[in-house]
């Protein structure tokens, strides 16, 4: 007998969509008045399944494909089908272990990335304060300026090596290792943001340039246009 592969997911609007389930078999009241499970959809599965009514269902079963075999309430939750609550459980659960294991990799690349600061900063502090200073990081990034106990503190400029954030460079103003005042940063693809900086965070006037379209001048608060 061929399998078939249960995807627990429920149909709003004639499109499919999936349930995001909280860790547990808890129950919620919904806002149609029904107990569901815990998920993104505001009524219960019966009445957010907004599918025609038909005698049988799509579902892909191994070697045949999409087959229209399954029942209306195949995909409902372990609360409102009861025959699904096997397969709820076993979901939650592989969710649960996928989050944790998310978790426990960031970290560890987390604490690799302070024990390599650490390590970093522990040998700027051998250099010289009162003059200007090139230290190279262990990723790549290279800082002349200013150092006040191994932080870039003053002004200097950093060009960042590979990063996740795309960051090219920055040249302005620092404080204990963060941007703070005025100063400059570039990203790829010609974006750049000009203006007042605190605690590494786009904080004060400033004028952020996207694209030759798209240019913000105003205010700025963590990262965010004001206006």
């Amino acid at each position: 007998m061929a399998a078939v592969k249960s995807i627990p997911s429920q149909v709003e609007g004639g499109a499919a969509m999936d349930m995001e389930p909280t860790f547990g078999m808890r129950k919620e009241m919904k806002h149609c008045g029904h107990v569901c499970y815990p998920s993104n959809l505001k009524g219960c599965c019966s009445c957010s399944d907004l599918r025609p009514v038909e005698d049988s269902y799509e579902n892909y079963v191994d070697g045949e494909g999409y087959c229209k075999t399954a029942e209306r309430d195949a995909y409902y939750c372990g609360v409102c089908n009861t025959k699904n609550y096997d397969k709820w459980v076993e979901r939650v659960e592989r969710e649960l272990k996928k989050k944790q294991e998310e978790d426990a990799k960031k970290l560890a690349k987390e604490m690799e990335r302070m024990r390599v600061e650490g390590e970093d900063r522990e040998k700027a502090r051998q250099l010289n304060e009162d003059e200007d200073q090139r230290v190279e990081y262990s990723n790549g990034d290279v800082y002349v300026g200013k150092l006040k106990d191994g932080a870039r503190h003053g002004f200097g400029r950093m060009d960042y090596g590979d990063n996740e954030m795309d960051m090219l460079s920055y040249e302005g103003e620092w404080k204990d290792g963060c941007h703070e005042g005025e100063g400059i940063k570039r990203w790829i693809d010609e974006m750049w943001y000009r203006g007042s900086w605190k605690n590494g965070k786009m904080h004060g006037h400033g004028v952020c340039h996207q694209n030759e379209v798209d240019v913000m001048e105003g205010m700025f608060e963590e990262d965010e246009f004001c206006g």
